[in-house]
Protein backbone atom coordinates (compact mmCIF):
# COMPACT_ATOMS: atom_id res chain seq x y z
CA UNK A 1 0.00 0.00 0.00
CA UNK A 2 1.47 3.13 -0.46
CA UNK A 3 0.60 6.55 1.12
CA UNK A 4 1.36 10.23 -1.07
CA UNK A 5 3.50 12.85 0.94
CA UNK A 6 2.33 12.98 4.16
CA UNK A 7 1.35 8.77 3.90
CA UNK A 8 -2.51 9.51 4.12
CA UNK A 9 -4.07 8.12 1.89
CA UNK A 10 -3.83 4.41 1.08
CA UNK A 11 -4.51 2.69 -2.40
CA UNK A 12 -5.48 -0.97 -3.50
CA UNK A 13 -2.59 -2.38 -5.01
CA UNK A 14 -2.16 -4.18 -8.75
CA UNK A 15 0.34 -7.00 -9.36
CA UNK A 16 0.49 -5.54 -12.80
CA UNK A 17 -2.09 -3.59 -14.79
CA UNK A 18 -2.31 -4.02 -18.56
CA UNK A 19 0.35 -1.78 -19.73
CA UNK A 20 2.96 -3.65 -17.62
CA UNK A 21 4.77 -6.39 -19.75
CA UNK A 22 7.97 -7.95 -17.71
CA UNK A 23 11.10 -7.56 -20.68
CA UNK A 24 14.43 -8.86 -20.22
CA UNK A 25 16.59 -5.80 -20.38
CA UNK A 26 20.59 -7.04 -20.96
CA UNK A 27 21.97 -3.86 -19.24
CA UNK A 28 25.64 -5.44 -18.91
CA UNK A 29 26.60 -6.02 -22.70
CA UNK A 30 25.94 -3.19 -25.13
CA UNK A 31 29.45 -1.45 -25.74
CA UNK A 32 29.32 2.24 -25.03
CA UNK A 33 31.23 4.83 -25.94
CA UNK A 34 33.74 6.58 -23.24
CA UNK A 35 33.94 3.04 -21.48
CA UNK A 36 37.16 0.81 -20.79
CA UNK A 37 37.00 -3.10 -20.52
CA UNK A 38 34.09 -4.84 -20.24
CA UNK A 39 30.96 -2.67 -20.28
CA UNK A 40 28.71 -2.79 -16.94
CA UNK A 41 25.58 -0.88 -17.43
CA UNK A 42 23.97 -1.57 -13.72
CA UNK A 43 27.18 -2.66 -12.13
CA UNK A 44 26.89 -5.91 -15.11
CA UNK A 45 23.35 -7.21 -13.71
CA UNK A 46 20.65 -8.48 -15.69
CA UNK A 47 17.68 -7.26 -14.57
CA UNK A 48 14.47 -8.37 -15.35
CA UNK A 49 11.79 -5.14 -15.37
CA UNK A 50 8.65 -4.58 -16.46
CA UNK A 51 7.90 -1.99 -19.20
CA UNK A 52 5.27 1.25 -19.19
CA UNK A 53 4.21 1.26 -22.46
CA UNK A 54 2.22 4.37 -23.98
CA UNK A 55 0.68 6.30 -26.34
CA UNK A 56 -0.25 10.17 -26.16
CA UNK A 57 -4.06 8.84 -25.58
CA UNK A 58 -2.63 8.06 -22.15
CA UNK A 59 -2.10 11.72 -21.29
CA UNK A 60 -3.69 13.11 -18.47
CA UNK A 61 -4.69 16.62 -20.04
CA UNK A 62 -7.42 18.21 -17.89
CA UNK A 63 -6.65 19.01 -13.84
CA UNK A 64 -8.91 20.60 -11.37
CA UNK A 65 -8.46 22.89 -9.41
CA UNK A 66 -7.19 22.68 -5.79
CA UNK A 67 -10.45 23.80 -4.24
CA UNK A 68 -11.89 20.83 -5.80
CA UNK A 69 -8.74 18.71 -4.72
CA UNK A 70 -10.07 16.08 -1.91
CA UNK A 71 -7.12 13.94 0.14
CA UNK A 72 -9.24 11.32 1.46
CA UNK A 73 -10.92 10.82 -2.40
CA UNK A 74 -7.77 11.52 -4.69
CA UNK A 75 -8.01 9.62 -7.87
CA UNK A 76 -5.14 8.10 -9.00
CA UNK A 77 -4.41 5.93 -12.32
CA UNK A 78 -2.98 3.26 -12.69
CA UNK A 79 0.21 5.26 -13.93
CA UNK A 80 -0.02 6.53 -10.32
CA UNK A 81 -0.63 2.82 -8.43
CA UNK A 82 2.32 1.48 -10.39
CA UNK A 83 4.84 4.06 -9.54
CA UNK A 84 3.72 4.79 -5.99
CA UNK A 85 4.10 0.73 -5.39
CA UNK A 86 7.11 0.24 -6.67
CA UNK A 87 8.30 3.18 -4.80
CA UNK A 88 6.70 1.51 -1.49
CA UNK A 89 8.04 -1.78 -1.69
CA UNK A 90 11.91 -0.35 -2.39
CA UNK A 91 11.42 1.75 0.37
CA UNK A 92 10.36 -1.74 2.60
CA UNK A 93 13.19 -2.71 1.25
CA UNK A 94 15.34 -0.64 2.96
CA UNK A 95 17.17 0.37 -0.56
CA UNK A 96 17.06 4.08 -0.09
CA UNK A 97 19.96 5.39 2.13
CA UNK A 98 17.08 6.50 4.56
CA UNK A 99 13.33 5.99 5.48
CA UNK A 100 11.09 9.02 4.54
CA UNK A 101 8.92 9.73 7.25
CA UNK A 102 5.87 12.14 7.21
CA UNK A 103 7.51 15.33 6.09
CA UNK A 104 6.78 18.55 8.68
CA UNK A 105 4.94 20.90 6.21
CA UNK A 106 4.16 24.27 6.66
CA UNK A 107 3.05 27.70 4.01
CA UNK A 108 4.88 30.53 5.19
CA UNK A 109 2.62 33.65 5.41
CA UNK A 110 2.91 35.78 2.16
CA UNK A 111 1.54 36.59 -0.62
CA UNK A 112 3.91 34.17 -2.82
CA UNK A 113 2.55 30.56 -1.05
CA UNK A 114 5.89 29.27 -0.29
CA UNK A 115 5.36 25.50 1.14
CA UNK A 116 8.78 24.86 3.21
CA UNK A 117 9.50 21.16 4.32
CA UNK A 118 11.55 19.97 7.35
CA UNK A 119 13.59 17.28 5.29
CA UNK A 120 16.97 17.29 7.75
CA UNK A 121 17.95 13.25 6.94
CA UNK A 122 18.48 14.67 2.88
CA UNK A 123 21.16 17.08 3.79
CA UNK A 124 22.50 14.79 6.50
CA UNK A 125 22.61 11.48 4.56
CA UNK A 126 22.51 11.88 0.74
CA UNK A 127 25.59 10.73 -1.50
CA UNK A 128 27.98 13.37 -1.48
CA UNK A 129 27.41 15.90 -4.77
CA UNK A 130 30.15 15.77 -7.34
CA UNK A 131 32.44 18.85 -8.02
CA UNK A 132 30.99 20.29 -11.09
CA UNK A 133 33.41 23.43 -12.19
CA UNK A 134 31.28 23.79 -15.75
CA UNK A 135 28.46 23.78 -17.84
CA UNK A 136 30.45 21.51 -20.71
CA UNK A 137 31.54 18.65 -18.79
CA UNK A 138 31.38 15.20 -20.74
CA UNK A 139 30.39 11.98 -19.34
CA UNK A 140 33.24 10.31 -17.16
CA UNK A 141 32.50 6.57 -17.06
CA UNK A 142 34.87 6.61 -14.01
CA UNK A 143 32.54 9.05 -11.35
CA UNK A 144 29.55 7.99 -10.01
CA UNK A 145 26.41 7.33 -12.48
CA UNK A 146 23.23 5.93 -13.24
CA UNK A 147 24.74 2.98 -14.87
CA UNK A 148 26.25 2.12 -11.42
CA UNK A 149 23.43 1.95 -9.84
CA UNK A 150 21.97 -1.19 -7.75
CA UNK A 151 19.00 -3.65 -9.86
CA UNK A 152 16.72 -2.89 -6.68
CA UNK A 153 16.79 1.02 -7.75
CA UNK A 154 14.84 0.07 -10.63
CA UNK A 155 11.31 0.78 -11.16
CA UNK A 156 10.57 0.01 -14.88
CA UNK A 157 11.41 1.65 -18.43
CA UNK A 158 8.97 3.89 -19.98
CA UNK A 159 8.46 3.01 -23.74
CA UNK A 160 6.37 6.02 -25.32
CA UNK A 161 4.40 4.12 -28.11
CA UNK A 162 3.96 7.47 -30.83
CA UNK A 163 2.41 8.29 -34.85
CA UNK A 164 4.60 7.38 -37.33
CA UNK A 165 5.45 10.80 -38.25
CA UNK A 166 7.24 11.47 -35.03
CA UNK A 167 9.04 8.52 -34.83
CA UNK A 168 10.31 10.14 -38.29
CA UNK A 169 11.35 12.64 -36.89
CA UNK A 170 13.21 11.05 -34.18
CA UNK A 171 15.42 9.63 -36.99
CA UNK A 172 16.51 12.83 -38.39
CA UNK A 173 19.76 13.64 -36.95
CA UNK A 174 21.19 17.05 -36.30
CA UNK A 175 22.45 17.41 -39.74
CA UNK A 176 18.76 16.71 -40.86
CA UNK A 177 19.84 13.22 -42.72
CA UNK A 178 17.73 10.34 -42.05
CA UNK A 179 19.20 8.09 -39.76
CA UNK A 180 19.61 4.32 -41.53
CA UNK A 181 18.11 2.49 -38.53
CA UNK A 182 14.93 1.11 -38.34
CA UNK A 183 11.82 2.73 -36.51
CA UNK A 184 11.94 2.07 -32.37
CA UNK A 185 8.75 0.36 -33.23
CA UNK A 186 10.43 -2.30 -35.32
CA UNK A 187 14.21 -2.54 -33.44
CA UNK A 188 15.72 -3.58 -30.42
CA UNK A 189 16.21 -0.99 -28.50
CA UNK A 190 19.77 0.08 -27.66
CA UNK A 191 19.02 1.66 -24.87
CA UNK A 192 16.12 2.06 -22.58
CA UNK A 193 14.51 5.19 -20.68
CA UNK A 194 14.75 4.22 -17.18
CA UNK A 195 12.94 5.03 -13.82
CA UNK A 196 14.78 4.73 -10.84
CA UNK A 197 14.42 5.66 -7.23
CA UNK A 198 16.09 8.93 -5.78
CA UNK A 199 17.82 7.01 -3.02
CA UNK A 200 18.25 10.13 -1.35
CA UNK A 201 14.62 11.53 -1.80
CA UNK A 202 13.34 14.88 -1.13
CA UNK A 203 10.07 13.84 -0.96
CA UNK A 204 7.00 11.13 -1.44
CA UNK A 205 7.25 9.10 -4.62
CA UNK A 206 10.85 10.78 -5.72
CA UNK A 207 12.03 9.29 -8.87
CA UNK A 208 14.76 10.03 -11.59
CA UNK A 209 13.61 9.42 -15.30
CA UNK A 210 16.89 9.07 -16.92
CA UNK A 211 16.25 8.84 -20.76
CA UNK A 212 18.23 6.60 -23.00
CA UNK A 213 20.46 5.32 -19.65
CA UNK A 214 22.83 3.35 -21.44
CA UNK A 215 23.65 6.07 -24.42
CA UNK A 216 25.43 8.02 -21.48
CA UNK A 217 24.79 11.24 -21.97
CA UNK A 218 25.17 14.33 -19.47
CA UNK A 219 23.31 16.64 -17.44
CA UNK A 220 22.19 18.42 -21.20
CA UNK A 221 18.74 18.98 -22.14
CA UNK A 222 17.56 17.14 -25.24
CA UNK A 223 14.40 18.15 -27.53
CA UNK A 224 13.65 14.44 -26.89
CA UNK A 225 14.31 14.29 -23.31
CA UNK A 226 12.30 17.19 -22.52
CA UNK A 227 9.10 15.06 -24.51
CA UNK A 228 9.46 12.04 -22.17
CA UNK A 229 9.91 14.19 -19.07
CA UNK A 230 7.01 16.31 -19.79
CA UNK A 231 4.71 12.84 -21.65
CA UNK A 232 5.50 11.19 -18.14
CA UNK A 233 4.32 14.63 -16.41
CA UNK A 234 0.87 13.84 -18.03
CA UNK A 235 0.77 10.48 -17.15
CA UNK A 236 0.25 11.06 -14.02
CA UNK A 237 -3.97 11.62 -13.24
CA UNK A 238 -2.50 13.67 -9.36
CA UNK A 239 -1.93 17.10 -9.74
CA UNK A 240 0.33 17.36 -7.41
CA UNK A 241 3.20 14.99 -9.47
CA UNK A 242 5.71 17.72 -10.28
CA UNK A 243 8.92 17.23 -12.51
CA UNK A 244 12.23 19.05 -13.27
CA UNK A 245 15.53 19.64 -14.11
CA UNK A 246 19.05 20.76 -13.01
CA UNK A 247 21.80 21.93 -15.01
CA UNK A 248 25.25 21.38 -14.35
CA UNK A 249 26.44 24.28 -11.96
CA UNK A 250 22.42 24.64 -11.13
CA UNK A 251 22.57 22.18 -8.28
CA UNK A 252 23.07 18.81 -10.54
CA UNK A 253 24.51 16.63 -8.76
CA UNK A 254 25.64 13.90 -11.50
CA UNK A 255 26.50 14.31 -14.61
CA UNK A 256 24.24 12.04 -16.57
CA UNK A 257 21.32 12.94 -18.19
CA UNK A 258 18.22 12.78 -15.49
CA UNK A 259 15.04 14.50 -14.41
CA UNK A 260 13.66 14.58 -10.59
CA UNK A 261 9.72 13.51 -9.83
CA UNK A 262 7.75 13.61 -7.12
CA UNK A 263 4.44 14.31 -4.98
CA UNK A 264 3.47 17.21 -3.33
CA UNK A 265 -0.16 17.34 -2.16
CA UNK A 266 -0.04 21.43 -1.80
CA UNK A 267 -0.71 23.89 -4.17
CA UNK A 268 2.09 26.02 -4.90
CA UNK A 269 1.82 29.85 -6.61
CA UNK A 270 3.56 28.98 -9.84
CA UNK A 271 0.63 26.88 -10.87
CA UNK A 272 -1.24 30.21 -11.38
CA UNK A 273 0.99 33.10 -10.95
CA UNK A 274 1.07 36.17 -13.55
CA UNK A 275 3.26 36.32 -16.37
CA UNK A 276 4.11 38.61 -19.10
CA UNK A 277 3.77 37.74 -22.93
CA UNK A 278 7.31 37.76 -24.36
CA UNK A 279 7.62 35.98 -28.03
CA UNK A 280 6.24 33.29 -29.85
CA UNK A 281 4.01 31.98 -27.32
CA UNK A 282 6.49 31.98 -24.40
CA UNK A 283 5.95 34.50 -21.51
CA UNK A 284 8.09 35.63 -18.39
CA UNK A 285 7.48 35.33 -15.30
CA UNK A 286 6.01 39.16 -13.86
CA UNK A 287 9.16 41.39 -12.87
CA UNK A 288 7.58 40.32 -9.20
CA UNK A 289 8.78 36.85 -8.77
CA UNK A 290 11.95 36.45 -7.03
CA UNK A 291 13.54 34.29 -9.31
CA UNK A 292 12.85 35.89 -13.31
CA UNK A 293 12.49 33.60 -15.81
CA UNK A 294 11.09 32.17 -18.84
CA UNK A 295 7.15 30.56 -18.47
CA UNK A 296 5.37 27.52 -21.32
CA UNK A 297 2.09 26.64 -21.56
CA UNK A 298 0.54 23.20 -23.08
CA UNK A 299 -1.33 24.36 -26.04
CA UNK A 300 -4.41 21.84 -26.40
CA UNK A 301 -2.39 18.14 -27.27
CA UNK A 302 1.12 19.55 -28.61
CA UNK A 303 3.26 18.39 -26.51
CA UNK A 304 6.16 18.06 -29.03
CA UNK A 305 5.93 21.80 -29.82
CA UNK A 306 6.13 22.45 -26.18
CA UNK A 307 9.52 20.24 -25.97
CA UNK A 308 10.62 21.62 -29.16
CA UNK A 309 9.54 25.38 -27.43
CA UNK A 310 11.60 24.92 -24.42
CA UNK A 311 14.13 23.30 -25.56
CA UNK A 312 15.00 26.30 -28.11
CA UNK A 313 15.48 28.04 -25.27
CA UNK A 314 17.00 25.65 -23.22
CA UNK A 315 19.67 25.08 -25.79
CA UNK A 316 20.33 28.58 -26.13
CA UNK A 317 21.84 28.55 -22.09
CA UNK A 318 23.58 25.89 -23.04
CA UNK A 319 25.38 26.99 -25.85
CA UNK A 320 26.35 29.96 -23.83
CA UNK A 321 27.23 28.58 -20.65
CA UNK A 322 24.04 30.00 -18.70
CA UNK A 323 23.45 27.50 -15.46
CA UNK A 324 19.74 26.59 -15.65
CA UNK A 325 16.48 24.68 -13.96
CA UNK A 326 13.41 23.45 -15.69
CA UNK A 327 10.05 22.71 -13.42
CA UNK A 328 7.02 21.09 -14.53
CA UNK A 329 3.35 21.54 -13.25
CA UNK A 330 0.24 21.71 -13.56
CA UNK A 331 -1.37 25.06 -13.41
CA UNK A 332 -3.97 27.37 -14.78
CA UNK A 333 -3.75 29.06 -18.50
CA UNK A 334 -1.73 32.13 -18.53
CA UNK A 335 -4.01 34.94 -17.56
CA UNK A 336 -6.48 32.85 -15.17
CA UNK A 337 -6.47 33.03 -11.51
CA UNK A 338 -6.05 29.87 -9.21
CA UNK A 339 -9.65 29.24 -9.10
CA UNK A 340 -9.95 28.77 -12.71
CA UNK A 341 -11.00 25.57 -14.64
CA UNK A 342 -8.71 25.96 -17.44
CA UNK A 343 -5.97 23.92 -16.76
CA UNK A 344 -2.79 23.06 -18.18
CA UNK A 345 0.51 21.80 -17.86
CA UNK A 346 3.04 24.65 -17.10
CA UNK A 347 6.49 24.52 -17.95
CA UNK A 348 9.49 26.88 -16.43
CA UNK A 349 12.65 27.69 -17.40
CA UNK A 350 14.98 29.51 -15.21
CA UNK A 351 18.85 30.85 -15.91
CA UNK A 352 20.61 31.77 -12.95
CA UNK A 353 23.88 32.22 -11.33
CA UNK A 354 26.08 29.17 -11.76
CA UNK A 355 27.12 27.36 -8.73
CA UNK A 356 30.67 25.58 -8.75
CA UNK A 357 32.77 23.76 -6.07
CA UNK A 358 31.10 22.74 -2.81
CA UNK A 359 27.43 23.73 -3.03
CA UNK A 360 26.70 26.84 -1.11
CA UNK A 361 25.63 26.97 2.58
CA UNK A 362 21.48 27.84 2.67
CA UNK A 363 19.14 27.02 4.80
CA UNK A 364 17.75 25.44 1.08
CA UNK A 365 19.20 25.64 -2.24
CA UNK A 366 17.48 26.97 -4.71
CA UNK A 367 17.21 24.61 -7.46
CA UNK A 368 14.12 23.45 -9.36
CA UNK A 369 12.13 22.60 -6.92
CA UNK A 370 12.49 25.53 -4.56
CA UNK A 371 12.39 28.22 -7.24
CA UNK A 372 8.83 27.04 -8.08
CA UNK A 373 7.93 27.75 -4.65
CA UNK A 374 8.44 24.37 -2.74
CA UNK A 375 11.48 24.42 -0.19
CA UNK A 376 12.78 21.07 1.55
CA UNK A 377 14.61 22.63 4.24
CA UNK A 378 17.62 21.16 5.71
CA UNK A 379 18.13 21.77 9.17
CA UNK A 380 15.45 22.68 12.16
CA UNK A 381 16.15 25.64 13.30
CA UNK A 382 15.66 27.31 9.84
CA UNK A 383 12.34 25.80 9.23
CA UNK A 384 10.92 27.26 12.15
CA UNK A 385 12.14 30.46 11.90
CA UNK A 386 11.95 31.26 8.02
CA UNK A 387 10.04 34.17 6.86
CA UNK A 388 8.85 34.41 3.10
CA UNK A 389 10.93 37.39 2.73
CA UNK A 390 14.16 35.74 3.93
CA UNK A 391 13.08 32.79 0.67
CA UNK A 392 12.71 35.74 -1.52
CA UNK A 393 16.26 36.97 -0.36
CA UNK A 394 17.84 33.78 -0.89
CA UNK A 395 16.09 33.11 -4.40
CA UNK A 396 17.61 36.47 -5.58
CA UNK A 397 21.01 35.66 -4.40
CA UNK A 398 21.12 33.09 -7.39
CA UNK A 399 18.75 34.55 -9.90
CA UNK A 400 19.56 36.69 -12.83
CA UNK A 401 19.74 40.75 -11.96
CA UNK A 402 16.65 42.45 -13.84
CA UNK A 403 19.25 44.31 -16.00
CA UNK A 404 21.18 40.49 -16.98
CA UNK A 405 17.46 39.09 -17.37
CA UNK A 406 16.34 41.73 -20.09
CA UNK A 407 19.60 41.63 -22.21
CA UNK A 408 19.33 38.09 -22.47
CA UNK A 409 15.74 38.00 -23.50
CA UNK A 410 16.88 40.74 -26.24
CA UNK A 411 19.96 37.95 -26.89
CA UNK A 412 16.97 35.24 -27.46
CA UNK A 413 14.12 37.09 -29.16
CA UNK A 414 17.13 37.15 -31.68
CA UNK A 415 17.69 34.06 -31.96
CA UNK A 416 14.00 33.25 -31.80
CA UNK A 417 13.27 35.03 -34.88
Amino acid sequence: MHRLAHYRTSLCCVVFNHKFRHNLVNLGTRTMADTTGKDAVLNGHQKEIPRYTYTPEDLVLQSSPWKKFSRSKVKYNKFDEELCRRWDEAMEAGIFRYKLDALQTKILPGTLRFVAQLNVKRAQERRAPQNIIGMNHPFDPKKFNFTKIKPGEVLFELCPERDSSHQENERVSQNGTASDEAPTSKKVKKSSHVVIINVSPLAYGNILLVPSLQDCQPQVLTEEALLLAIEMTLLSQHQGFRMGFNSLCAYSSVNHLHFHGYYLEHELGTESCVTVPFHSGIHVLNSDYPALGFAFQLQGKDVTGLARQVYQVANYLQSHEIAHNVFMTRGTQFGEDANSPNRTLRVYLWPRRPVTGAKDDFVFNPALCELAGHLPIKVEDGFKSLTEEEAVKTLKTQSLSKEEFDALKTEIATVLG
